[in-house]
């Protein structure tokens, strides 16, 4: 480390010199807010120089790469945690390492960090917090606001350049609103990358371009703020599968301008906007009613407590976090913390907040700064998640016939508490009887596929569904599916199953054409034992049952004689051995 250190001094003197900023240091950090296009790139290029894409140093101080200004790297030098803006500085990589003892500091080189921390197995509640620095989701505790999980979804190169706000989506995977890619990408609950959600098909500026905050309409439809292209100052709206179905809030509608956060309410929609400053108000239709809150420099996150007031995060100066009630009164201001990004209130009363030096926890009464939980220079919005709300999601479920049988095959996306799948069967699609049950794999995340086989077929049409069972003996059925079993091409009897047998077996026998059929089970002696079928039968294949309870064991026949009906064909006897073991 000391010798890439000196590397760096000795090839990259000239970034030693002072650089004219043609902004001050708030006003950088607010444009990296704004559009975080410069700061991606500028983590690039540290990569590619082989300089830190931040440090933190032993006394404290926050060191992260801000943008690139004429051909060189400018880091934020944030001394003041509770107060980022406070004696900010924006410095070159050559004054850092010239004004600061970098030894002993904790390095990120802009490469994936492997975490020593451990899923604790805490429930299935948490708090998701992604973070620019490294591109990955943190997770927390919703009880204590500790880490779980640095990693909770761990980096993710070309997926994830910004992420700015996790989200479970209410058929159970995670989304991700990502700034830069343009794009609401899709990970399941386990940390692992699906794929792009919206916009379906991938990047479209025209719809999303440079997106910030992102929610669910009580419908389940997905609704994304806009900042910059054809929908900027704009609230799109997409389906369940991410296809665009047009703008929930109009472009600018109600002075609507740079919207960052977005809150739905049981009776309105509130959305937060840096340069409009305000909390802007809208029905559940995206109509615009009033500013619920009005004056408030750069609002980014803002979250409905339990108690229906309001806590509101406003990153610029004034800068703090502002408790209002439902109808947009303040009620306190706290200024101890600030340039406020994401807020959650802990159940204790206490809030934890994320800033440009990390999360940190303050006092719900007064504001005072409790502790720093987590250090990083890019932490944003915090989101409540329950995966034991996740459903069973089933996705596919389907019959096909062959060779006699019906195939069942069905898939799940997610699970809860899935005890597993009771087979139903029905000939009139009215009545239905169980032929089989499947475990299930109790809480997943992962994609699992189900099958099973009916052999037990003998009528020409068949309707199936799930029963799908929980441990608590709660259940849902699937869609029904009918399947077509066709006409026996030539007459069979197969073997009894199971054989050797105690006490029932079945006996199985397919004709092609409408015939008089007679089923005789016999002793070795040729004695008549039973008599189980003496009928006509349509064409289909048939299953009988055959209980030999008062018998003892030994080797049996059974004789089958079918005589057409209707047709000049000859008739058919078939016989075969089974044994009955005791």
């Amino acid at each position: 480390m000391t010798k890439l250190f000196l590397f760096c001094l000795l090839f990259l003197p000239f970034i030693t010199n002072s650089i004219a900023q043609d902004r001050s240091p708030e006003e950088l950090m607010i444009q990296k807010e704004l559009n975080p296009s410069g700061y991606f790139e500028a983590k690039k290029i540290a990569v590619q120089q082989g300089l830190p894409v931040s440090l933190k140093l032993q006394n404290g101080t926050l060191i992260d790469v801000l943008t690139e200004q004429n051909g060189q790297l400018l880091y934020s030098v944030i001394k003041n945690l509770e107060h980022p803006f406070s004696d900010l500085e924006v410095l070159n990589f050559g004054q850092i390492s010239n004004q600061f003892d970098l030894s002993g500091a904790e390095i990120n080189w802009g490469v994936k960090v492997i975490d020593d921390q451990q899923e604790l197995g805490l429930g299935t509640e948490l708090l998701l917090i992604p973070d620019w620095t490294n591109d990955n989701v943190l997770s927390f505790s919703p009880v204590t606001g500790d880490l779980i999980n640095a990693n909770f979804i761990p980096p993710n190169p070309g997926n994830l350049a910004s992420p700015k706000h996790a989200l479970l989506n209410p058929a159970g995977f995670i989304s991700i609103s990502d700034q830069i890619t343009d794009l609401v990408q899709k990970f399941d609950t386990s940390g692992n990358y699906i794929g792009i959600f919206a916009p379906a098909g991938g990047v479209n500026t025209a719809i999303l371009d440079n997106i910030r905050g992102h929610a669910y309409r009580p419908n389940g439809n997905l609704v994304v703020t806009v900042g910059s292209g054809g929908n900027q100052n704009g609230v799109p709206e997409f389906d369940s599968g991410g296809n665009y179905l047009g703008n929930f809030i109009a472009i600018g509608s109600g002075g609507l301008n740079s919207p960052f956060c977005i809150l739905f309410r049981t009776n309105d929609v509130l959305v937060t906007a840096s340069t409009s400053d305000a909390a802007h108000r809208y029905d559940l239709n995206g109509n615009y009613l009033n500013n619920l809150i009005s004056g408030v420099q750069f609002p980014q996150q803002i979250v409905e407590l339990p108690n229906t007031n309001l806590a509101l995060c406003v990153f610029s100066t004034p800068s703090g976090l502002g408790i209002y009630d439902a109808n947009g009164t303040q009620l306190n201001f706290f200024t101890q913390v600030t340039g406020l990004r994401g807020v959650y209130q802990l159940p204790g009363g206490n809030y934890i907040v994320t800033n440009g030096t990390g999360l940190h926890e303050i006092d719900g009464t007064n504001g005072n700064p409790i502790r720093t939980i987590h250090s990083s220079s890019n932490m944003q919005y915090i989101s409540y998640v329950d995966f034991s709300i996740i459903p069973v999601e089933l996705v596919s479920f389907s019959a096909s016939s062959s060779g006699g049988s019906v195939a069942l095959d069905w898939q799940t996306a997610t699970e809860t508490n899935n005890s597993g799948f009771a087979v139903e069967r029905s000939t009139d699609n009215v009545n239905f009887s169980q032929i089989g049950f499947v475990p299930g794999a109790g809480t997943s995340t992962e994609i699992r596929n189900y099958s099973f086989t009916d052999n037990s077929v003998s009528s020409l049409k068949y309707y199936y569904r799930l029963k799908q069972i929980d441990y608590n003996g709660s259940y849902e059925y699937s869609e029904v599916v009918e399947v077509e079993i066709g006409l026996p091409s030539e007459f069979s009897l197969e073997q009894n199953y199971p054989n050797p047998f105690n006490p029932s077996t079945k006996i199985t026998y397919s004709i092609p054409y409408k015939s008089f059929v007679t089923l005789k089970v016999f002793d070795p002696l040729g004695n008549t034992i039973s008599e189980l079928v003496s009928e006509e039968n349509e064409a289909g294949k048939y299953e009988i049952d055959f209980n030999a309870f008062d018998l003892s064991s030994g080797v049996y026949f059974y004789k089958i004689e079918v005589v057409p009906i209707g047709r000049q064909a000859g008739n058919i006897v078939q016989t075969r051995k089974m044994i009955l073991l005791r």
